[in-house]
């Protein structure tokens, strides 16, 4: 059986470099030697013992990542560079996608009491019917990382603040600049919007809408499920009974936008001329659609890179002081919202 040793004689270096570069933890060590090593490893047919690792060093060397769903683009835009982020310091990323189900999330926060992980980061904190796992966690002080955008988790946990909410007053305003009488919120705070309940997001809307002397209440509102047949649907059956019930939309996410414009086109308008389309996150698909997208941008590599560093941060100082750190979206003004 190939050992560690065998493959140090065969590179020329000592068995603790193997060691670290096999067990993902190749800190300081060059990208050549990091590449033979490994290309050396698979020729001997060389494979890491992954429990006896586990059970030298105590840590498993993953970090979780609870996402609520992978149909919004962005969040599978975060899976790649956390895990790219993540591998470049010695760490496997493991996703637990709940899809907004308890029952799942409490799956994933079991792994972190449980020490499967060595980590979690949240991409959302919404303790709910979680809550008592959620105290656990903090009363262990077992490192959970939140990205928020609600300051909910601020001295409780690590915690990234996104201004996401504020995006929706952001890009009313733009609407209203643009010209925008009637706008439409399709999807996210739609049915705070027809019940009046208070929420950030509804607050924001309204807020604009009130600086523009617009009307505000449910005929703003066009509620749907979160997939892109939800949203067209739903516009779709909006603009049949009401030809002309908008003339500007905000589409609370990437998982609604694409719908939202197909319906528009169905009924036989056009983007800009007749409705202006603006939606919440960005990708590459925002800026190569036939009409490209106005939207509210997330800074996700910047968001990545500093949601790991609080991680590593929290593993080698257990003790140290809670962090909060704030990032700002950027509205990206597009073709969707041209006068």
């Amino acid at each position: 059986m190939t050992t560690l040793k065998d493959i140090a004689a065969k590179v020329g270096c000592d068995i603790s470099t193997v060691s670290r570069v096999l067990n993902n933890r190749p800190n300081r060590v060059s990208q050549d030697i990091c590449t033979r090593i490994r290309e050396t490893a698979r020729q001997l047919g060389y494979v890491v013992n992954r429990p006896a690792s586990i059970l030298a060093s105590g840590a498993t060397r993953t970090v979780g990542l609870l996402v609520p769903n992978v149909f919004d683009g962005v969040f599978a835009e975060y899976i790649e560079r956390l895990d790219q982020e993540l591998f470049e310091n010695g760490y496997t990323l493991r996703p637990f996608i709940c899809h907004n189900r308890p029952e799942k999330e409490s799956a994933a926060l079991d792994a972190l009491l449980h020490h499967e992980i060595d980590a979690m980061i949240a991409m959302q904190y919404n303790p709910g019917e979680c809550a008592a796992q959620y105290e656990m966690i903090r009363r262990n002080r077992l490192p959970l990382i939140c990205r928020s955008t609600t300051a909910d988790a601020v001295g409780v946990f690590d915690t990234l603040l996104l201004d996401i909410e504020e995006g929706y007053r952001v890009l009313a305003e733009h609407l209203i600049e643009r010209g925008c009488r009637k706008i439409g919120m399709v999807g996210g705070c739609a049915p705070e919007l027809i019940d009046g309940r208070n929420t950030p997001c509804a607050e924001f809307f309204r807020a604009a809408l009130r600086a523009g002397n617009l009307p505000i209440g449910g005929d703003n509102a066009v509620p749907c499920e979160d997939s892109q047949e939800a949203a067209y649907r739903a516009v779709a059956e909006r603009f049949r009974r009401e030809p002309h019930a908008f003339d500007g939309l905000i589409v609370h996410n990437i998982n609604k936008v694409f719908g939202c414009c197909q319906a528009i086109r169905d009924a036989g308008l056009s983007i800009p001329g007749d409705v202006k389309v603006a939606t919440i996150s960005d990708l590459a698909l925002c800026r190569f659609y036939p009409v490209p997208l106005t939207v509210w941008a997330q800074p996700v590599p910047e968001i990545c890179r500093a949601l790991v560093d609080m991680t590593l941060n929290r593993l080698l100082r257990p003790d140290a002081q809670l962090q909060t750190a704030t990032f700002h979206s950027t509205l990206l003004v597009r073709k969707s919202t041209e006068p």
